[in-house]
């Protein structure tokens, strides 16, 4: 059993005159092949254009298939305020949403500022966790995005790639200072990640693998094999193993 918390759906409106699409079919089948019980997703396009339009678009998206299989972050965007307190509403009580996905560095956010701040506020009184983007910065600096997670301690923060490769021990100490912050397993080397498995709260890490994030260098569905087997080459204990590939995710969502 496999939980991946960090995923995306794939259209043609990311990354610029991209043609490569991925439908829900393909997605399942995908997830079929590699032991991957449940994606939680966010729409890529939102972090460019139009956010309204793309989390409608992937609304749609799993109608057709075993929406079970799938949840769902939000995507939001604070330079429209208005648009966004609206779409708050929307996703969370008509679309069912179960996350908001804040990527400032692709959407040129300052963390700390009062409208992204609204939308912390947001995912306290709709109880779901918000996954930040981060190890890139200046925007998304992991200790940057910790300081959220300790002015709100209410808020469930994850940290999509526990700081990439230079910020990964300030995600170690992150998820030991705060209990209300995630790792998501995501970017750093194998050894790199291997002291963040030894030295972090073992309760606190997750599993994520990008799967459908658009770009020069997409892999498709190798992906995927690429993320588990880094964390299996980190990772030498069993139950630690399984906690983070499925038991962690279903403790966040409990």
């Amino acid at each position: 059993m496999i939980i991946d918390v960090h995923a995306h759906i794939l259209d043609t409106g990311y990354p610029v005159e991209s043609t490569t699409t991925v439908n829900a079919s393909e997605m399942v089948h995908a997830m079929d092949r590699h032991g991957i019980s449940e994606m939680w997703v966010s729409p890529a396009t939102a972090f460019v254009r139009d956010f309204v339009a793309s989390n409608k678009y992937q609304y749609d998206f799993f109608k057709q298939t075993n929406y079970s299989r799938f949840r769902n972050y939000a995507v939001f965007n604070p330079y429209f305020p208005n648009e966004t307190s609206e779409e708050i509403k929307r996703c969370f009580e008509e679309y069912g949403f179960d996350g908001i996905k804040i990527h400032n560095w692709m959407q040129g956010i300052l963390p700390h500022q009062k409208p992204l701040y609204d939308i912390i506020e947001a995912s306290i009184k709709y109880h779901v966790p918000v996954l930040f983007h981060d190890g890139t910065p200046p925007y998304s600096d992991t200790l940057q995005l910790s300081a959220i997670a300790e002015m709100y301690p209410e808020a469930k923060i994850l940290l999509g790639h526990s700081g990439l490769y230079d910020s990964y021990r300030a995600a170690i100490q992150a998820a030991n200072t705060h209990n209300n912050i995630w790792l998501v397993l995501i970017g750093p080397t194998v050894g790199d990640m291997e002291e963040i498995i030894v030295k972090s709260r073992r309760d606190r890490l997750l599993f994520g693998t990008d799967y459908c994030f658009g770009g020069g260098d997409w892999k498709g569905e190798s992906l995927i094999l690429d993320r588990i087997d880094i964390v299996k080459s980190a990772c030498k204990n069993e139950n630690v193993f399984n906690q983070i590939m499925f038991q962690n995710a279903l403790d966040l969502i409990t």
